[in-house]
């Protein structure tokens, strides 16, 4: 792969606007812009106040966001992604309008309890609107919108290609969402969440034809490998770190619903350290990538829902289980499930999403490499079970089965 420079070089000439840039991503993503990579000049739109997301910052990245802040290149804007024009100033909006060259959408609401309106109202609405206030940005290169590999979770097992998969007319799906909460041509994904990704990626691309767009599909995020620091994963941010955290919190029965193909839960559970995904995202855009690029477990590394049970096990405390294996993974769909395996419904299935995109990166060198090294992943899921175990021991009373 050759690129026109190196990513200080590129990144140097680059104007950005970053939303989300409190979120486990997002800060990830303005620790790589200023300290890695270094950006020229990053507008970073704040929601309450400037002093609110450094208090954030201070709490997430205690011992990097001193000298983050140090660098001069961060601008806050304060304002609210589902305001009119993000809330921005018109003299602010002027200039932006003039002077930045990428836009990095990362902000939105993860909370997978939502129902369909709530999050087509936080996540979906909020970012068309952004998308045709970037069609005013005179120097715009790239709209870069981050969705989910799991916006095509109503897809069978097995391969899920880069590309836009149709799920009938995005338009009348949205306006039936918006009046009656519910969608009658049922797009069957594990939350709703995944239905307004899916639902958003479709109306960016026809309602904004002429839009430099690229969208960015990360599996489920996992803590880093290193940076901004080992383990740096905010709480809520990374979904399975939730998982094992609530298992430890309140057990259940461990029951899965696994296909036949996967009777003892040797399917995929896909996940990607976070830095991997501001690395691959950043690469994308220095290549000039368009269209649809997914960030998974394909330029990480696959792990099986057995394994991920294997390797949080030694950290379950003794006497949250009942006597016997804590996990069972049932293909009798009448065998009821446990309760956290009903929620995280996308741990049974077994899609394997293709990063084909990415395959040219493989070798890269640099702070942008994606090349693991020594790095090992049972090891390091071990230890973040052991971290979460440590984290929430004494945090609440432990239910018993």
């Amino acid at each position: 792969m050759h690129f026109t420079a190196n990513p200080s070089q590129f990144f140097a000439n680059q104007t950005i606007f970053l939303t989300g840039g409190t979120g486990g991503l997002g800060g990830c993503l303005l620790y790589k812009l200023t300290m890695q990579v270094n950006t020229a000049k990053i507008y970073v739109l704040v929601r309450r106040s400037v002093a609110h997301a450094v208090a954030r910052w201070r709490q997430t990245m205690p011992h990097q966001i001193g000298e983050i802040l140090a660098t001069k290149k961060i601008h806050f804007i304060v304002g609210d992604i589902i305001k009119p024009h993000c809330g921005i100033e018109p003299a602010v909006l002027s200039e932006m309008a003039s002077t930045v060259t990428l836009i990095i959408h990362a902000a939105a609401s993860i909370n997978l309890s939502n129902r369909l309106r709530e999050t087509v109202s936080e996540n979906c609405l909020p970012t068309l609107a952004l998308a045709q206030l970037a069609s005013t940005f005179n120097n715009l290169t790239r709209f870069i919108y981050i969705s989910t590999a799991y916006a095509n979770s109503f897809l069978p097992d097995g391969v899920v290609e880069e590309k836009i998969y149709e799920t009938g007319d995005a338009e009348k799906q949205l306006g039936e969402i918006l009046e009656t909460g519910t969608l009658s041509q049922c797009v069957d994904c594990p939350w709703p969440y995944a239905v307004g990704k899916n639902i958003t990626e479709r109306l960016l691309i026809s309602r904004n034809p002429s839009l430099p767009l690229l969208i960015v599909r990360p599996s489920m995020i996992a803590p880093a490998i290193s940076q901004p620091f080992p383990y740096y994963g905010p709480s809520g941010s990374c979904p399975m770190s939730t998982y094992i955290r609530s298992y430890m919190d309140s057990p259940d029965s461990g029951v899965f619903h696994v296909s036949r193909r996967h009777p003892r839960g040797s399917n995929i559970v896909d996940e990607i350290p976070v830095d991997l995904v501001a690395n691959l995202i950043l690469l994308h855009i220095m290549h000039d990538t368009a269209g649809v690029v997914h960030a998974t477990g394909q330029s990480y590394a696959y792990q099986s829902l057995a394994q991920l049970h294997a390797d949080m096990r030694p950290h379950i405390p003794r006497g949250l289980t009942a006597p016997g294996p804590p996990f069972r993974y049932v293909t009798d769909k009448r065998i009821p499930q446990g309760r956290l395996a009903g929620f995280w419904k996308a741990m049974g299935r077994d899609w394997h999403f293709s990063a084909e995109a990415s395959r040219s990166f493989e070798a890269l060198d640099g702070p942008l490499s994606i090349a693991l090294g020594d790095h090992d992943v049972s090891q390091f899921m071990q230890e973040r079970a052991r971290r979460i175990a440590e984290e929430s021991a004494g945090t609440q009373p432990r239910a018993r089965l």
